[in-house]
């Protein structure tokens, strides 16, 4: 059983188990062999800390970002990622100044935008943050825009179109919504037609050439649980990396416990087995975990209440 994955080739595959206590609190749960926030193995110790920064950070987004592919368009992720961090950037600046105003030298120092992006942002953000959400979510990729764009116009009681659009050719009704909803960005016709049909957005006439379109709004999931489990994929994501969070700033009384087990030298004929060997011992640490939780939860909810709680995932690399 291995602690620390620096420690091996990482070419050879790990399989193992994790627990995390994300809340304050008590923990009935001690097991593991990696501490939290512990520094990396000899070989790391050997890089600066920018470089296992960059390593971290790209390992993580890589993952994350697989979640992403067609469901966010790059333009908009770095948009996305471009406010966030200046929003945490003031906050985190603020903090260190209460009741004082960010000067935008010090934000642009820490984010590394010019002053005159940070305006902008900062000017986008709070002249109507709703209004600018709403458009963001409409435009997470090109097709939901179209759809958006499809919609609006099947709506418009002076418009000639209606949810049955003809395609085929630039005189086509389908390609001038195209046209004039995401120009200039050198994606074809066919291969939005195809990610439509592929999503259920629309229903296809191949002889007819036309396309009907079925729903009001662009969902890039294939599936009816797909949008369930991707949210709870990111939702114990961001409670994990609120754990690691809270230890990198704590002492180590007030640590929560972080602890992962795993092996490295694991034959490919037992995966099986040890999947679900895995899955057994980590459903009784559920019904466990949820026996110890259930005395300390009042009776109704109220404001000023936490939630509090911990996680189980099995895990192969």
């Amino acid at each position: 059983m291995e602690s620390n994955p620096a420690c091996a080739d990482r070419t050879v595959q790990r399989y193992g188990a994790a627990w995390a206590w994300n809340g304050p609190g008590p923990s009935s749960f001690r097991i593991g062999t990696e501490k939290e926030s512990e520094m990396p193995a000899t070989r790391d110790n050997r890089l600066d800390e920018a470089a296992i920064l960059t390593r971290a950070v790209e390992t993580v987004f890589r993952k994350l970002i697989r979640f992403l592919v067609g469901r966010i368009s790059l333009i908009r992720l770095q948009e996305m990622i471009r406010y966030i961090y200046v929003e945490e950037a003031e906050k985190n600046l603020r903090s260190e100044n209460p009741g004082k105003n960010v000067p935008l030298t010090k934000l642009a120092l820490v984010t590394g935008l010019d002053t005159r992006t940070l305006v902008q942002v900062r000017k986008r953000l709070e002249v109507d943050t709703q209004q600018y959400r709403q458009q963001f979510l409409a435009e997470l990729t090109p097709e939901s825009a179209i759809v958006e764009a499809w919609v609006e116009q099947a709506r418009n009681p002076d418009s000639e179109n209606g949810s049955v659009l003809g395609y085929g050719s630039d005189r086509n009704a389908f390609e001038k919504l195209v046209r004039s909803t995401i120009p200039g960005r050198g994606i074809t016709t066919q291969s939005i037609i195809e990610r439509l049909v592929a999503t259920k957005s629309v229903v296809q006439d191949k002889d007819h050439r036309t396309l009907k379109l079925v729903v009001e709004r662009f969902s890039p999931y294939l599936s009816d649980d797909e949008p369930n489990m991707l949210n709870a994929a990111l939702s114990a994501i961001s409670n994990l990396t609120s754990t690691i969070e809270h230890n990198m700033e704590s002492t180590q009384e007030e640590k929560f416990f972080q602890r992962q087990s795993w092996t490295f030298r694991l034959s490919p004929d037992d995966r099986e087995s040890f999947r679900q060997m895995s899955r057994k011992m980590l459903a009784r640490y559920k019904d466990e975990a949820e026996a110890e939780i259930r005395p300390w939860e009042r009776e109704k909810y109220s404001e000023g209440l936490i939630t509090a709680g911990v996680g189980f995932y099995y895990f192969e690399e």
